[in-house]
């Protein structure tokens, strides 16, 4: 039956007959009309004229006017077919058919005779179109059934005629084809500097590669439709001496192509993030209906506590100067002194009552909701001190920050944010000293992990009631429920244990590729007839296997190490000490020589400067300790001296064995072309320069960010940036107070005092300019 026959299409299968009898009568045969729910606005018109045999002819002559219109309208996010009467006008062809269907027109074979005895349901039948019909006619004759464009629009909005007992609202507009927007918006990206009230720029968020598109019908015929794309979000920390460059940057991984750097540096192949949300039509009980799914690609966090702080304090400088902005009148304290007056409470029971019942406005129904899983990396660095001069230009209570995250002062819980630290406290007792130092090293330990895996699992909600809360609370509770499976996962990539996850993940890469890759050269030595490709996975997995295996212990054992020898300085209780080692460069941050023979070189120093720090500090401690404080500071310096003597030449060899282990690693992992994607982390911008002594923020410009950081890096650091002079061979810096000038190659020429200049000349020349800066002349005693 079916053979020769092509499937049906879409259009085919949403056919619906429609008619005022039934079909097996000669009255359903031909009253019928068929309508296709393929599309909204199809209508199809009944005549009830053709019911002679059961109205009779003169009542279906009555009804020549009268047509049952049907229309196809939206529901929510379904089909309907709304009926309705409407009037139209009476022509003599109408009239002349009607006469001529009823003398002419044989009756079908397919329909079933008349019969004496008239079934009790047929009966039944008879007498509701009678009854319909009779209703239908007194309409007609007081002029109450609507013309053709009025039964639409009621059909269309189910309003009037057409509206349900459980209608939500009356929609006030004219019935119509309706407009049909779209709009698409690309842009190549956005910038946002994050500036604290110092003010020092803390952050900059980057949003490259956005479309947004966005589809709808001003009749809400059909769904309306956005999208959005953005193909790369990055957060780059721009806090002195960070051991990050970047917060927040997506997983570069297999879809990372190295090229991209010299060409589009911050993309990906895949968007990083798309955003789908589809909205229904309004449903007549109000119930907003959507579909919307979310796909986010793995993602990388490298923090440090210092950071989050002091974003942490930003934010909530924002929202103090927000609800100020506003009026603080709803934040009162229970201390307060002042008067509240008694609230109504029957006033809002009603109100509660009265909102409970717009169901509509609250109620979501939402068809699909998806949202794909996606993995973070995350990475936990301990904060680096600050030179005298980054202190300075940061200001007093970011300097106490950097300093209290150092020493392990964090209170949780504890104030406006979920993290605070304890501003200038101090060690004053023994005991004091031996909690600090408990403290400061239980929080490295607890707060120090590298590539820690944290995968959190994918949301699926279909055909789901629900409201803005509900839904809050579940997506809340899911991806809590998520990040708790992950805490096993976290504990094991923490530094202190030397990342043991790290390490398995490293051996079970290396075994994967030791089996997985000789059975390609197998494949292919099938394919090709050539048995030289099993030789070469053979030698590929076993040189993954030896590279995976070495590189992930040396890399475990170098944490061990380096955990240890930071404890080790913590315990000598010399603060500059530790805050020396601190600004030493780590070996695996100097990528200009990271091999096994610069490390065993980088080592071997940090060996011999061990041992010499803690001989000279069995001398110059107690002499500094007598200069402060007599006898006292003697006896401290001597106590520290001899610690020191003790410990700094173990953290030094402790040192030495970690710089070695990373010289290990990472030549293991030259070898391998793929390794360290991670770390090629580029900050969009250099850090924004702040001009005068007021720190005025003007327009971003990139030359004078780039001089700003220069001078911070030289001998006008820690003073305020003014403006510089790019003179071809030289550049000169100035500060509020100085002007250094550089060379070509990067030397510090000249450093100028302003105090001693007595004035400057320009002139022009024929193809170039000159200055001429006249100095003071010096005293006698040879001062400035």
């Amino acid at each position: 039956k079916y053979e020769d026959r092509s499937p049906a299409s879409h259009q085919d299968l949403l056919l619906v007959r429609c008619a005022l009898a039934p079909l097996g009568t000669r009255e359903g045969a031909e009253s019928t009309k068929v309508i296709c729910f393929d599309r909204v606005g199809e209508v199809i018109r009944l005549s009830p004229s053709k019911l002679s045999t059961t109205l009779g002819s003169f009542v279906a002559a009555e009804l020549l006017g009268v047509r049952v219109l049907g229309l196809v309208a939206t529901d929510g996010p379904t089909r309907v077919l709304r009926f309705i009467l409407m009037q139209k006008e009476v022509t003599p062809s109408s009239v002349i058919g009607n006469a001529m269907r009823e003398t002419i027109y044989p009756v079908p074979s397919f329909i079933s005779t008349e019969s004496s005895s008239i079934p009790q349901d047929e009966q039944s039948r008879h007498e509701r179109v009678l009854s319909a019909a009779s209703e239908t006619s007194r309409l007609l004759n007081t002029g109450r059934i609507l013309n053709e464009f009025a039964a639409t629009r009621e059909a269309f909005f189910g309003i009037g005629g057409c509206k349900s007992s459980g209608q939500y609202e009356q929609r006030k507009c004219s019935y119509g084809v309706g407009d049909e927007f779209s709009c698409k918006l690309v842009f190549s990206g956005f910038i946002f500097s994050i500036i604290d009230s110092s003010p020092s720029e803390l952050a900059v968020l980057s949003l490259h590669d956005i479309e947004a598109f966005a589809s709808w019908n001003t009749l809400g015929k059909d769904y309306a439709k956005t999208k959005l794309t953005v193909g790369w979000i990055q957060l780059d920390n721009h806090c002195p001496n960070a051991p990050y460059p970047v917060a927040f940057s997506p997983s570069r991984g297999k879809n990372f192509d190295g090229n991209d750097i010299h060409g589009k540096p911050f993309s990906l192949k895949i968007p990083f993030l798309e955003v789908q949300v589809d909205v229904a039509p309004r449903h007549r009980t109000g119930i907003r209906v959507l579909s919307a799914a979310v796909i986010m690609r793995n993602l990388s966090i490298f923090l440090d506590l210092a950071f989050i702080m002091r974003v942490q304090r930003f934010l909530l400088g924002v929202q103090d100067n927000l609800i100020g902005a506003i009026g603080g009148t709803n934040w009162n304290f229970i201390d307060s002194q002042e008067v509240w007056e008694h609230p109504d409470i029957e006033g809002l029971i009603r109100q509660k009552i009265a909102r409970g019942k717009d169901i509509g406005m609250k109620t979501i129904f939402i068809q699909r909701l998806s949202i794909m899983p996606c993995s973070v990396r995350l990475s936990v660095a301990p904060v680096r001190t600050l030179t005298k001069y980054q202190e300075q230009f940061e200001g007093k209570e970011s300097s106490a920050i950097h300093a209290a995250v150092r020493k392990g002062d964090l209170l949780v819980g504890e104030g406006s944010g979920v993290i605070g630290v304890k501003l200038g406290s101090k060690n004053r007792t023994a005991l004091a000293v031996v909690r600090g130092m408990m403290k400061s090293i239980l929080v490295d330990a607890l707060l120090r992990c590298d590539g820690a895996s944290l995968n959190f699992e994918g949301v699926a909600l279909w055909n789901h009631l629900s409201n803005k809360e509900q839904l809050t609370t579940y997506l809340g509770a899911h991806y809590l429920a998520s990040l708790i499976s992950n805490v096993p996962a976290l504990l094991g990539s923490l530094a202190a244990f030397g990342n043991p996850v790290g390490l398995i993940r490293d051996l079970g890469d290396g075994m994967s590729d030791f089996v997985n890759e000789p059975m390609k050269g197998f494949k292919k030595s099938i394919q090709e007839m050539d048995p030289s490709f099993v030789m070469s996975g053979v030698a590929r997995g076993t040189g993954s296997l030896a590279r995976h295996t070495l590189g992930g212990v040396a890399d475990s054992a170098a944490m061990l190490t380096e955990t240890a020898a930071k404890n080790m300085a913590v315990l000598t209780l010399d603060r500059k000490y530790a805050q020396r080692r601190d600004r030493v460069m780590r070996l695996k941050n100097n990528r200009t020589r990271a091999d096994f023979v610069g490390g065993f070189e980088s080592g071997l120093l940090k060996l011999v400067h061990g041992i010499l720090e803690g001989v000279t500090g069995v001398v110059s401690k107690p002499i500094r300790g007598a200069e402060r404080n007599g006898v006292e500071g003697f006896a401290k310096g001597v106590g520290k001296g001899l610690l020191g003597l003790l410990v700094k030449p173990v953290i030094g060899a402790t040192d030495a064995i970690t710089d070695t282990l990373i010289g290990v690693k990472e030549s293991v992992d030259g070898m391998n072309p793929q390794h360290d994607i991670e770390t090629l982390q580029t900050q969009v911008r250099p850090r924004r320069a702040l001009y005068g002594v007021d720190r005025a923020i003007r327009n971003y410009r990139l030359d004078d960010a780039t001089a700003a950081t220069i001078q911070a890096r030289s001998r006008l650091g820690g003073e305020e940036y003014l403006s510089h002079v790019d003179m071809t061979q030289n550049v000169a810096l100035m500060s509020v107070r100085k002007l250094l000038i550089f060379s070509g190659n990067g030397e510090e020429v000249l450093l100028l005092p302003y105090k001693m200049i007595t004035k400057v000349e320009t002139h022009e020349g024929a193809d170039r300019y000159s200055v001429k800066i006249y100095l003071k002349e010096p005293k006698p005693d040879g001062t400035d």
